[in-house]
Order: C-alpha cells, then sequence, then structure tokens
C-alpha cells in the first residue's frame, strides 16, 4: 500500500523538533521515502508545516511560494545573535517606548519592505549558508531583501514596553526574527523574537492539522485518511483539460494544444501556470501556458505525476 500513497499532510509541529525530524517521522509512519515539505519552520516554533508524500513530492516547487501567518512573541531590551531567544545574547539595553509608539511603529512595517535576513539563516552564498560563515567567524556582507508584510496586528499588548505578541500575515522569505529585531531598531532599543507560531500557509490552517502523536495511534489505513489530493493544494492555479485525443501525448510529458484541449486557450495568459488535468478527471500535473509568435499557444508540462 506504502507505493500508492500519495498528496500533502497537514502537521501541527512541536517546539524542540527541526522540520527534518518532523519529515522522518512522517517516512516512517507511511512507510516511504518520498516525504518533503514546503517551509522549514525552527526548531523553537511551532505549528503548520506543509508535508508532501510521494508523488505529491513532485509539486513542492509550486507550493512554496505560498504565504503565510505566524503569532510572534516579541521581547524587548535583549539582543542575540540569532535573532530570537535561543542564542547568545549580545547586548541589553533598557525600554522606554510606549504603546502608541509601539502601535505606530508596526503601522510602518505593512507593505513592500526591505529586510535584512538573520546571520544564522540557512540562505547561501558562495555555496556556503549564513550560518555556516558566522559559526567561522567570517565577516559577511548580507544584503537586503523585498518581502511583503500584508498585515501586522497587536494580539497582547499587556506586557510592554519588556513583551508583546503580534500577528503577521506576510509573504514567503520573510523572517519573523529580523522583523522583531527591525521593530526594536525602529523603537530606539534591542528586541528578539520569543515563541513562534505558523497559523497558516496559503489557504491552509492550523486547526486543520494533526499532530505526529495523533498519527502514531492510527494504523496506516487512517493515516492516509489524514491526506489531501495534492491538486486542492493547487487551486489557485487555472485548470486545463485534455480531451480523449490529448490524453496520450500529455500522460507522456507533450505539448497540450488546442485541438487536445477542452479549454478555451484564448483566455490564458502567456507564462501562466496551470493545473492538468485528463479526459477522465484525473490529476495529471502542472504546466505552463506558452503564447509563442513561432507557433500555436499550447500547454508544456513542467511536472507530471505518473
Amino acid at each position: 500500500m506504502a507505493g500508492t500513497v500519495t498528496g500533502y499532510l497537514k502537521i501541527n509541529k512541536p517546539r524542540g523538533m527541526t522540520s527534518h525530524d518532523v519529515v522522518n517521522r512522517v517516512r516512517r509512519l507511511y512507510g516511504l521515502k518520498k516525504v518533503g515539505h514546503t517551509g522549514t519552520l525552527d526548531p523553537d516554533a511551532d505549528g503548520l508545516m506543509i508535508l508532501c508524500l510521494g508523488g505529491a513530492t513532485r509539486c513542492i516547487q509550486f507550493l512554496d511560494t505560498a504565504d503565510k501567518t505566524y503569532v510572534a512573541e516579541i521581547l524587548f531590551g535583549t539582543a542575540t545573535d540569532t535573532y530570537d531567544v535561543s542564542g547568545e545574547v549580545i547586548r541589553r539595553e533598557a525600554c522606554a517606548f510606549s504603546r502608541e509608539e509601539y502601535s505606530r511603529v508596526l503601522d510602518t512595517f505593512v507593505g513592500d519592505i526591505d529586510q535584512k535576513p538573520p546571520i544564522y539563516s540557512a540562505l547561501k552564498k558562495d555555496g556556503l549558508k549564513y550560518y555556516e560563515y558566522a559559526r567561522r567567524g567570517i565577516p559577511l556582507e548580507i544584503p537586503s531583501r523585498p518581502v511583503h508584510i500584508y498585515s501586522l496586528e497587536e494580539r497582547d499588548s499587556a506586557g510592554l514596553p519588556e513583551r508583546a505578541l503580534f500577528e503577521v500575515h506576510c509573504s514567503k522569505g520573510t523572517y519573523i526574527r529580523s522583523l522583531c529585531h527591525d521593530i526594536g531598531l525602529a523603537l530606539g532599543t534591542a528586541a528578539c523574537m520569543g515563541n513562534l507560531t505558523r497559523t497558516t500557509c496559503g489557504r491552509e490552517r492550523l486547526s486543520e492539522a494533526v499532530t505526529l502523536e495523533e498519527l502514531e495511534a492510527m494504523d496506516l489505513q487512517q493515516r492516509c485518511l489524514c491526506l489531501h489530493p495534492i491538486d486542492e493544494a493547487l487551486e489557485d492555479l487555472t485548470k486545463v483539460t485534455s480531451n480523449e485525443r490529448g490524453d496520450r501525448f500529455i500522460a507522456n510529458g507533450n505539448v497540450l494544444y488546442q485541438w487536445n484541449a477542452d479549454e478555451d486557450f484564448d483566455r490564458f495568459s502567456d507564462g501562466q501556470r496551470m493545473r492538468i488535468y485528463d479526459s477522465k478527471g484525473h490529476f495529471i500535473g502542472v504546466g505552463q501556458f506558452i503564447r509563442d509568435l513561432t507557433d500555436d499557444p499550447y500547454v508544456k508540462p513542467l511536472k507530471i505525476l505518473t
């Protein structure tokens, strides 16, 4: 049965486990080698992780662009080398800002911002991860990069000016540790991140996730019922369906032309990614619409599940 297991799984990751730990546990529970995640969570963070199993791992690259929502604890007066509370303290400062100043500063981070990732991150430069530079004591100039903050709202500010909770809805690639650090700087003090919980990933919600303990208590058949068809996670992509004549072409990774498809290609845009289905309604994979002036428009397969 393990060979036919495919789909995606919503996991409520506990604190104290790495994302790789979670993947290994799920591999064991489902008896699969092909398990991957669509975005890491630090060991000190908990919350929603999306894992793809079996053939669904082919679609991971199309899922890791999803925006995310977090509830984060920000601790003022302390700066660490990792920008979170688990790091080494490098300075302590007094906090003398008001609740009103805190609220105003949060508002300034909404929208398009340039953010500098923390040195203790897995981003790479010249083949080395940033944290490898830090551990070796090699100076590194970290460039800022654009991210988008859709919303940044107070959740619990009763502990100010020492601590607070906020909820942030942000684009892929946003570091909440850096956000906490930068909020502190904007308030004229040090700050680092405390607890962190991921509550959404795209359209998926933490309230819909299962825990590893719950999976452990199930048999394999019950665990498979927790899986969701991978095309459900791709519903934001436009659907294109081949007709019976086109089925053999698309299943073999060939392009899909208008005469082999049910939909009207005139309503598609050049470069648009698409969910591909065969004439029987089976999800085949992900493709991209190409409007080439030297050829008839077609859908080019990017990843085929079969």
